[in-house]
């Protein structure tokens, strides 16, 4: 009977890591590499509108990408991000954030001549 049980759980276990490694992510990096140059596509395979926010940090490439990128990408598309270009016989690689969240939040941030007469009093 303990033998069984064993087995049976052991079988759930396999088809569960089966499901479970077989689920990709609704939204993520693509690299296509070309000849000269590396394109960075984000792709939303969900049925909603996503904000992204992607932060690169690349060693060796021409074209320094250090600014985070943040955009909408619509439902069910793949978006162009950024194109890295390789400098000539150096090593290049590069690590990156990408952070997916449902809406972009807005900040309104207002400025006037009063508030700053007021702060400096």
């Amino acid at each position: 009977m303990i033998t069984s049980l064993k087995k049976h759980i052991f079988i759930i276990f396999i088809t569960l890591s089966f499901v479970i490694s077989a689920q990709e992510k609704p939204v993520r990096l693509i690299e296509e590499k070309q000849k000269k140059r590396t394109i960075l596509f984000v792709q939303n395979d969900t049925d909603d509108e996503k904000s992204v926010f992607l932060k690169v940090n690349p060693t060796g490439y021409r074209r320094s990408a250090q600014r985070p990128i943040i955009r909408k990408i619509p439902a069910k598309s793949k978006v162009q991000m950024l194109i890295l270009i390789p400098l000539t016989d150096v090593e290049s690689h590069y690590t990156y954030n990408l952070i997916i969240n449902d809406e972009l939040e807005t900040i309104d941030v207002k400025r006037s001549k009063e508030l700053k007469r007021k702060d400096s009093l």
